[in-house]
């Protein structure tokens, strides 16, 4: 039994350094952090607050059968960013997010490595 579990310890860790030799690598060197709320290429300026549910269903609705794209707007600066990746924001539609990636300023776009919810710490 020990050494059938070896064994298959083994072979698990050969695996995962076969796939992990095949994998993309990406780098985070030269990457920058950008917050805002992803929304639609539309209506990005013009959202107010709404319920998240609410804006969430606006975006997704401006971007499906509207032919808006996802952007991030920081509305503390009042600037929209192009984003490269329009399969990632889908998931945080109408959500203020943090987004580490690279900016092109010729494109005004991010090439965007990772998004995740924004963080509020609440008393802070």
């Amino acid at each position: 039994m020990k050494i059938t579990t070896i064994g298959m310890l083994g072979l698990l860790l050969l695996a995962g350094g076969l796939c992990a030799q095949n994998a993309p690598s990406f780098s985070v060197r030269n990457s920058e952090t950008f917050t805002g709320e992803i929304t639609d290429s539309i209506c990005a300026e013009r959202h107010n607050i709404r319920t998240t549910k609410s804006l969430k269903n606006c975006v997704l609705t401006c971007v499906k059968f509207d032919g808006a794209q996802f952007v991030l707007y920081n509305s503390q600066i009042q600037h929209i960013y192009q984003l490269d990746d329009q399969l990632q924001p889908e998931a945080f539609a109408g959500q203020e997010v943090t987004i580490i990636g690279r900016y092109d300023k010729e494109a005004n776009a991010i090439h965007v490595i990772s998004i995740r919810p924004k963080i509020t710490y609440a008393g802070l």
